[in-house]
């Protein structure tokens, strides 16, 4: 639809801006004819991206179809700035523009068929999570505003001696630079890897929870290969008196469930930990606060276990962003522990927020 609807609106805007002599509308129409070739692009990452695992690339060929988005808004980057000179040029030496309503009334008509398609493309983006799909969609919408200012112009021409026809086409072409740089950076972000969502998260906890005896879910890292094939990692609490078949049962049940549910393949690390004890858990909330007062960037810990038979203490801290200097970090914390707590001694690991 896309390929079609484009090469018929690239060849009636062609014309028309060539007979009324318009860049605002040629470049308009060399838009549309780059949206045409984004189209046959995206149908290739499609394809790409279904191909089957392989010894080389045994993750299959999912993220072709990021490499595809990319490519597209370059080529809708480059558009925009090859239509943004033109018409820098049509300001320096203006020519005159002489449009006719049958010309406006079948440019109105362009802008209808790009707005299917924006409604399209957006729906059946976010429905098999394609960022190229999603791309094109908000390409057509930035196109449907481009062609109505390109109408307005085109109109006001006739009325004025202004260059309003090459101010107009850097409008256009503005339009078409936003769409382009806006898709590249949602691709980049999508392939340099992004955090989970808070939704994610939840539900993947709840369904950790519903094995016991596994809880929690932390250090939570997704790795996306494509809309269909997403591999996961995290740490889970079990507690240290657990049965290893018990604990193997349970991680096997909840891999099934979190696949199912959410089609993502996770493995799972594990703590053994002994909270189940009163003296423990009044302890993991004292250090706790003995970690926070040290440094505001400590937001959680967990992995907690006291191994009193010889007063060692093993957890995990979770920390945000902000800190820079781990090696300092970790030598306030552990001073702190050692002041407060003079006959245990510590060991800890420092993790990021992923999730």
């Amino acid at each position: 639809m896309g390929i079609a609807s484009n090469a018929f609106i690239a060849v009636l805007k062609l014309i028309i801006g060539l007979l009324s002599g318009s860049v605002a509308i040629v470049s308009d129409a060399a838009n549309n004819l780059s949206d045409m070739l984004s189209s046959i692009v995206t149908i290739i990452g499609f394809n790409a991206s279904t191909r089957r695992p392989t010894h080389s690339h045994p993750l299959g060929f999912g993220r072709m179809e990021y490499i595809s988005a990319l490519f597209v808004a370059f080529l809708v980057i480059f558009t925009g700035a090859s239509f943004f000179r033109t018409s820098i040029d049509r300001i320096i030496e203006p020519s005159p523009v002489t449009i006719s309503i049958p010309m406006v009334i079948i440019l109105a008509m362009t802008i209808l068929i790009k707005i299917g398609l924006w409604r399209i493309n957006i729906k059946n983006g976010r429905k098999i999570e394609s960022e190229a799909l999603s791309a094109s969609g908000s390409d057509a919408l930035s196109d449907a505003l481009a062609t109505s200012v390109t109408i307005v112009a085109a109109i006001a021409s006739r009325f004025s001696a202004l260059p309003i026809d090459g101010v107009a086409g850097i409008i256009v072409s503005i339009f078409i630079l936003y769409a382009g740089i806006t898709s590249v950076i949602g691709t980049v972000s999508t392939i340099v890897g992004e955090r989970p969502t808070k939704d994610t998260v939840k539900l993947l906890r709840s369904l950790i929870n519903n094995h016991p005896p596994l809880s929690g879910g932390y250090d939570i890292q997704i790795h996306t290969y494509g809309p269909s094939r997403s591999i996961g990692t995290c740490n889970v609490e079990v507690p240290s008196d657990s049965l290893t078949e018990e604990v193997f049962d349970a991680m096997t049940d909840a891999q099934e469930e979190i696949m199912e549910k959410m089609g993502i393949y996770m493995t799972f690390g594990m703590y053994a930990v002994n909270t189940k004890n009163p003296v423990v858990q009044l302890m993991k909330q004292e250090v706790l606060k003995v970690l926070k007062t040290a440094s505001p960037a400590v937001l959680s810990i967990h992995g907690f276990h006291v191994h009193f038979e010889d007063s060692r203490v093993h957890f995990d801290v979770v920390i945000d962003f902000t800190v820079t200097d781990l090696a300092a970090f970790r030598a306030a914390e552990q001073k702190a522990l050692e002041e407060a707590f003079p006959t245990y001694s510590f060991s800890f690991n420092i993790d990021p927020d992923y999730a």
